[in-house]
């Protein structure tokens, strides 16, 4: 797709869809996702572990005669090294299972939005019940708040920053001009805010127009009850994110 900046300035931006991969002519451009991956994790160390342990109690038995005996001995139809695997792995089937439901969600989102402003065929709702919780929580949102919609899964470019991504929507919310991101994780982590602030500034390069404040939704996929987190510290956000992108340059340099 061609960008057309405020100064006329023309970029050319490749979207790889099989890859998540950004470039701009020759030249691969991270994007704010990949960049964020930069920072630290341990919740998902201890989450990675806990999926480890559950995939395993749901493996094994107790052997009664062995309980009856005074001692405790498990067994599995499994051999060794299938628990070994089974345990390792569990962790990336789960995260397999949240991001299918995630996309689900976002496909049916971005079409309702585009639906919203251009008209076309409604979209049908999924069938999944964690996606359909999600968009119960979507909808609710949008009944709180007046909406107008400028654009769904919009892809962005920085010129100066030269990195890329795709925000989900941007709109005027309640009179303010907004970024918006989904979520459907189980909270709204720290990153996040970086994330979106990245995509408003390329939205202000984009459109030479400041963005007031950047929105969080989380559409939680088991209550189906939103949670929006509205910021407007943007530009302090904007330089942890700067702060981001220089580690990102510098280790893949090293490497």
């Amino acid at each position: 797709m061609v960008i057309t900046y405020p100064d006329g300035e023309e970029v050319d931006l490749l979207f790889d869809r099989r890859l998540h991969s950004y470039k701009v002519g020759d030249e691969i451009v991270p994007s704010a996702t990949k960049v964020l991956g930069v920072i630290a994790k341990p919740a998902l160390m201890h989450w990675a572990l806990k999926m480890g342990v559950e995939w395993l109690q749901e493996k094994m038995f107790k052997d009664e005669e062995s309980s009856a005996n005074g001692t405790h001995v498990y067994k599995s139809p499994l051999s060794f090294d299938s628990i070994i695997k089974g345990v390792k792995s569990a962790h990336r089937q789960t995260s397999t299972s949240a991001m299918n439901i995630g996309n689900i969600t976002h496909d049916w989102v971005e079409e309702a939005i585009n639906f919203h402003m251009k008209g076309g065929v409604i979209p049908k709702l999924p069938t999944q019940e964690e996606a359909l919780n999600s968009i119960d929580a979507f909808k609710s949102w949008v009944q709180e708040n007046e909406i107008e919609w400028l654009s769904a899964e919009e892809k962005l470019y920085h010129r100066k920053h030269k990195y890329a991504g795709t925000v989900d929507a941007r709109a005027y919310i309640n009179g303010e001009y907004c970024v918006i991101d989904w979520k459907t994780s189980k909270a709204v982590y720290p990153e996040y805010h970086l994330q979106v602030a990245s995509y408003a500034k390329a939205v202000e390069d984009m459109y030479d127009k400041k963005v007031d404040a950047t929105y969080i939704l989380r559409c939680d996929k088991v209550t189906g009850r939103f949670e929006a987190v509205r910021s407007k510290d943007i530009a302090k956000n904007f330089k942890a994110f700067l702060a981001a992108l220089t580690l990102y340059k510098r280790l893949k340099e090293i490497r």
